[in-house]
This record gives C-alpha cells, sequence and structure tokens, in this order.
C-alpha cells in the first residue's frame, strides 16, 4: 500500500545522506567561482532519534545544492526580524511604489534545478520557484513572522503537542479541484514515505506515529488526520517548539494525491499545486517557463509570468541585464563593485545578509584541540577583518554563533579579538611554547572556504601553529567531518533551517546529538551543562524564558571556543531598474511571486 502510494523517485543520487545546511546554494557556490503575524499561546520541544531535534537532513553539503540553504535562511518567536540590506539610496526606476499586475519576470540560472517537487526542493534556488507553484498551511512573512496561508485559523493545544487547522474556503489546486485536509495528510506522509527519501523527513519525526511510519511498518501516521474536508489535526510525539516553522517549509505545501498516485514517479513532471502560478514549460537544461494559475484567490503572484533560463554564465547575464533582457543576476565581488562605484548602475545593486556563519571548527576529540587554552588560541589568532577582505567584502564579521540578522542579540558574548599576542601566551600555558602541526581541511569546490582557509593558515603561522592546507571536494569532507576522530580543524559555515537560534545552537552543538558518522556537530564539543540548558531550551515553552536559556549556552559555548566564528555572508544581487518589490526576503532571500515590473 505505501509503495503504491509513494513510489519510488527515479534516478541516481537523489537519497539525501542526513546532514543539512552544512552546504551551500548556487548562491554561494557563484560567488566563490567568480569571487575576485501571528502569536497563539503554544509551544515546542526537541529531542533526538525518533524524538530527533527539527533539523533538515544533511544534504550534498559540497553543493548546498543548502546551500552551504541556502535559504536560506532570522530569529523569530517574538523578536521582529530585520532584513539588513544595503538598499539603494533612490527608488529604482520610476516611482510606482504599490503592486501592479502583468509582464513577465525574467530570469537566469547557470544550471538546471534538480526538483521543484515540494518533498524533494530544498535550497536558496529551488524553494523561492517551487512557492511559485505549491503553498501550505503557514508561510513566513516579510519580517520572518508567521502568517496564515491556506489555513483560516490555528491553534495548538496547551500542552504544545496538538495543532489543529481550519483550511480557508475556496481554496483550490490549479486543475480546478478543491483542496481537502486530505490531501495534507498524503503529503505529510509523502515527506515521511521511506521510499520518498525527502531531506525533510527528520522534520516530521516529532509527529505521533511518524517513526513507525517513516520504518516502513505502519501503512499510515496515526498522528495525522482529516476529521472532514475542512480541518487538519496533527499530534506530535512530544512538544517541539520549532515544529511551527516546520509548517511554513515547502516541505509541509500541499500536493493533490490523485495527481501524485495517477503519475507517481513522473509527478515531477506533472506538477500541479496551489500557488499563484503553475508550470508551462519545462525543458530541461533550457528553460522554464511558469504562468498563472487561474484557480488561485491569494493577492500576491503579480507578474503574468515567470521565465527561467539556464545555462548563461555570470558574463552573459550581467550583459544580458544592462541590455534590459533579463531582471535580476547574482553578483560576483567584482560585478558588484563596479555597478556601485558606476553611478548609473548604482541602485540596481542590492547586498542581502543571509542567516549564515562561516566558521572554523576544531575537534574537541583530538589533540591538541581538546585543550581548551589551544582553541581560545585559535580564536585570538585569527583576523577576521583581514579575512572579509578575502571575500570581496561582501560579508560581516561573526562574532558569536548566531547570526545577527536573526534579530539575535547577546551583549554577555564572549569575544575574542584579534591579538596573536595572546595567542602565543595561551599556547606556551597549554604546553606549545613553539607552536604545533596540524591539518586545515577544507572545500576544493568551494574557493570562498578556500579562501577563508588560506587566510586562516597564514593567521595561525604568526603563532606558531603550522596547518598543512587539506584541500577535498565536498563528497569526501562531508564524510570525514561528519566522522568522530577525522578532521582535527576545518573551515565550513552553516545557513538556517527555520528561524530560531536552536537551529544553530542545538542541532550544531549539543552534544548530545553527537554520533559516529553523519554528525552536524563537528567540533564533537560535549559540555554536559551546555547540553542541559539546549536540552531545557528546546522543551521550554515559554518563550522568554528559551531565548536567555540560548543565550546563556552561547555564552559557555563561546567561552569553551570549539569554533571561530568568522563572517555572516551577504549576497550582492543586481535588479533591473524596472522590478519593484525586490527587498531581501528575512529567510529565502527573495519570493518572485511578491515582485512585480513597472513597466
Amino acid at each position: 500500500m505505501i509503495a503504491a502510494q509513494f513510489p519510488t523517485r527515479p534516478g541516481p543520487g537523489l537519497k539525501a545522506p542526513p546532514r543539512a545546511r552544512h552546504l551551500r546554494s548556487q548562491i554561494s557556490n557563484f560567488r566563490s567561482l567568480t569571487h575576485v503575524g501571528l502569536s497563539p499561546n503554544h509551544g515546542l520541544s526537541q529531542s533526538r532519534g525518533a524524538d530527533a531535534p527539527i533539523r533538515l537532513l544533511r544534504l550534498d553539503r559540497s553543493m548546498r545544492a543548502r546551500a552551504s540553504a541556502l535559504r536560506g535562511r532570522p530569529l523569530l518567536v517574538v523578536l521582529a526580524i530585520v532584513v539588513l540590506a544595503v538598499w539603494p539610496a533612490r527608488v529604482r526606476g520610476g516611482n510606482v511604489t504599490e503592486p501592479r499586475r502583468g509582464g513577465t519576470l525574467r530570469l537566469s540560472m547557470p544550471s538546471d534545478l534538480r526538483s521543484l517537487d515540494p518533498a524533494i526542493s530544498y535550497d536558496e534556488d529551488s524553494t523561492p520557484l517551487t512557492k511559485l507553484l505549491f503553498r501550505g498551511l503557514l508561510d513566513f512573512g516579510k519580517r520572518a513572522d508567521l502568517v496564515l496561508d491556506q489555513a483560516s485559523d490555528w491553534k495548538i493545544s496547551p500542552d504544545g503537542k496538538t495543532y489543529t487547522f481550519h483550511l480557508r474556503p475556496g481554496v483550490r489546486f490549479a486543475n480546478g479541484r478543491p483542496v481537502a485536509a486530505q490531501d495534507y495528510v498524503f503529503s505529510f506522509e509523502r515527506v515521511l514515505s521511506p521510499q520518498i527519501s525527502s531531506p525533510g523527513r527528520d522534520f516530521f519525526l516529532c509527529i505521533a506515529g511518524a517513526p513507525a511510519f517513516a520504518a516502513g511498518k505502519a501503512a499510515h501516521v496515526s498522528g495525522l488526520t482529516a476529521p472532514d474536508a475542512r480541518t487538519f489535526i496533527i499530534k506530535l510525539r512530544t512538544p517541539v517548539y520549532t515544529f511551527r516553522y516546520v509548517l511554513a517549509l515547502n516541505f509541509a505545501d500541499v500536493v493533490p494525491r490523485d495527481v501524485v498516485r495517477k503519475y507517481g514517479v513522473d509527478f515531477q513532471y506533472h506538477l500541479i499545486g496551489s500557488g499563484p502560478y503553475k508550470l508551462a514549460q519545462w525543458r530541461r537544461g533550457v528553460r522554464w517557463r511558469f504562468v498563472r494559475n487561474p484557480c488561485y484567490t491569494g493577492s500576491d503572484g503579480y507578474v503574468d509570468a515567470v521565465d527561467v533560463m539556464i545555462g548563461a554564465d555570470n558574463t552573459t547575464a550581467t550583459m544580458m541585464l544592462e541590455r534590459g533582457e533579463i531582471d535580476r543576476v547574482l553578483a560576483s565581488p567584482a560585478e558588484a563593485i563596479r555597478f556601485e562605484r558606476t553611478p548609473r548602475l548604482r541602485s540596481w545593486l542590492v547586498r542581502a545578509n543571509s542567516a549564515n556563519t562561516d566558521y572554523i571548527f576544531m575537534n574537541t576529540e583530538m589533540k591538541p584541540f581538546d585543550n581548551v587554552l589551544v582553541r581560545r588560541a585559535v580564536n585570538y589568532a585569527i583576523n577576521k577583518r583581514r579575512l572579509l577582505r578575502l571575500t570581496g567584502g561582501f560579508d560581516t564579521v561573526a562574532d558569536g554563533i548566531v547570526p545577527p540578522i536573526m534579530g539575535w542579540t547577546n551583549s554577555s558574548l564572549p569575544r575574542y579579538r584579534y591579538d596573536p599576542e595572546k595567542a602565543r601566551a595561551l599556547l606556551r600555558e597549554a604546553g606549545y611554547p613553539n607552536g604545533f602541526n596540524t591539518e586545515l581541511w577544507y572545500m576544493v569546490d568551494l574557493p570562498i572556504l578556500a579562501r577563508l582557509a588560506e587566510g586562516a593558515q597564514q593567521d595561525l603561522q604568526q603563532v606558531g601553529i603550522q596547518a598543512a592546507l587539506r584541500p577535498v571536494n565536498g563528497t569526501t569532507f562531508n564524510v570525514k567531518s561528519g566522522t568522530r576522530h577525522q578532521i582535527p580543524l576545518g573551515v565550513y559555515g552553516w545557513f538556517e533551517d527555520y528561524p530560531d537560534p536552536g537551529n544553530f545552537l542545538d542541532v550544531l552543538l549539543n552534544g548530545e546529538h553527537i554520533t559516529e558518522t553523519d554528525c552536524n556537530n563537528v567540533s564533537f564539543y560535549n559540555n554536559p551543562s551546555v547540553n542541559h540548558l539546549l536540552d531545557t531550551a528546546v522543551t521550554c515553552l515559554d518563550q522568554e524564558q528559551r531565548l536567555r536559556l540560548f543565550r546563556q549556552a552561547e555564552d559557555l559555548i563561546m567561552t569553551d571556543a570549539p569554533w571561530v566564528p568568522l563572517v555572516h555572508e551577504q549576497v550582492p544581487i543586481l535588479y533591473s531598474p524596472r522590478l519593484r518589490g525586490t527587498a531581501p526576503d528575512p529567510v529565502w532571500l527573495w519570493r518572485w511571486e511578491r515582485m512585480w515590473i513597472d513597466p
């Protein structure tokens, strides 16, 4: 029965290993290669294994491809999230500020997307396009707040375990069929199906009955029910605060159960959703075209069509942008500087800060990094501002674990200013007066990390640490870094999965989550006091209290210094002056359906 409902996806390499946004999307790959309203009273928590912390499985992090998200992608809860962007000083291309309908949005991407199936798609490039086709119960608003989408209302029980949604009347798929609560049951089960291998599966394992279903031991998920066509109920095994954010991810978008059953593995070629657009054409490696969904009743979806050209390199795409043939390009640092220095083009440039942290990790289970004095010495040895220049100057210096764009502040955070003399003193105190030899690993297919690694190597050499560079491909790095006792020192990065500090602190630095292989905690850092704070925070139903606990945990982590936070990435984007609604999205960086054309 399960096999009949959820056919195995075809093709090699689609099964995602369980590690997540320690990756990069085309955003980061591109920068590297071109370098010169709702507050219901609810609460949730996290746990491990079948009670695993809500986190994305680790995809192939050499591409992030997310993405190290993409996305991607802000601290929320009740904190207001501000998208920090260097916004053009003047209004671009006219005075139209109110959205208007009409026209075609023209995009270009260097390579094709793997899939726009919401159960599979998850990176900063495909997710915004997936949102053209598919929608769910909730969405992220312009300040990364949760807003209603296809739900007319929702509530969470006082114990944080039961979510009840009522669907808006009149919501239809692009084929005209009404969206029913049973479609949501089907869609969630599809993400959990062992034969789909969705990278979002772990997000849903806190649902009652999900582990048994995901293991192929049950025909349905007991915690998913649809008492009637407009009522969808989710019952969790344990309260998970961050589950609310999962409901705004594309994995929770609804698909028509009858269409998926009809086409099986070929659904990816017959994508039908309930978003503002429908797929009109997909010529693999050549073009995607999206046109209006006549059944869509939402207020967004301003342009009549979205055309995506596949295959143009950056030089070609930038020339096409200047000629008025496309509307948006991800800028290389060199191009961004050129546009910034050219008065006629300056207003075309937007710098969008992403919710990510690039960092050096030290394996606390391997000598000499099992010594906290050595780890602190490494922190003092790194000249982050110099490294910032090596990335092209389009990032910001990182002082802590959680990106400040997430609305995160921590005034008590220990900070390590560049101080090579203090680094040498700490090394002497640790018993290494002449320094030591080690290896510094990085992914050769992400040149931005290569530059960070090369710069860090030079800084470490100045204090007596001889770090031999070990460039390896992304696949090798992913396997080695997640395996115990393999990499002593490495350069990495993490993009948010959802807007909560636990997505950084708990997922990456809770010692309770350490595994022999495939581990997100690549420092293998394990402090029982930190673990307790994080475990308490993720089970806490009081919003302010959990944030206090997260801050205390970050303080202890930075005192123990398993990381050297380096930079938070900034994405330079070039937009046509005719395009409006280009303010950076706090989660996905851009949302095409919220943009419009000023002719």
